[in-house]
């Protein structure tokens, strides 16, 4: 009886363990994300280990100073130490400190981030 016991733990927690393993991010599928200390929604698509596409979803005006520390952060982690090399395609949002008419809805802000080796 305690050594039926003992296999039934001993498959238990080995199926347990095989269930937390690392699945990495797919090549060339959209991924949804969300930052939570930025408190930034993002999309991330990841064409190679050097090469990403991030759709940061605009929220507010005043929100967009996060999004774009988030921007920074976001691919200097993507690229490991590497310097990141950040191509906009849109949504930078301008800036007007006192606004004579009400700001329309701002587009997400829409990047291409690529990995840059040094060479010597």
């Amino acid at each position: 009886m305690k050594n039926i016991s003992t296999k039934i733990l001993t498959i238990t927690s080995l199926s347990l363990l095989s269930a937390c393993t690392f699945t990495p991010n797919k090549i060339g599928v959209t991924e949804k994300y969300y930052d939570f200390d930025h408190k930034v929604h993002y999309e991330q698509i990841k064409y190679n280990d050097d090469h990403y596409y991030l759709q940061i979803k605009a929220d507010s005006y005043r929100h967009f100073l996060q999004q774009s520390v988030f921007l920074l952060r976001h691919s200097q982690s993507l690229c490991r130490g590497v310097k990141p090399q950040i191509l906009l395609h849109g949504g930078v949002q301008k800036f007007d400190r006192l606004p004579t008419h009400p700001r329309p809805y701002q587009p997400d802000l829409r990047v291409e981030v690529k990995c840059v080796k040094e060479e010597k």
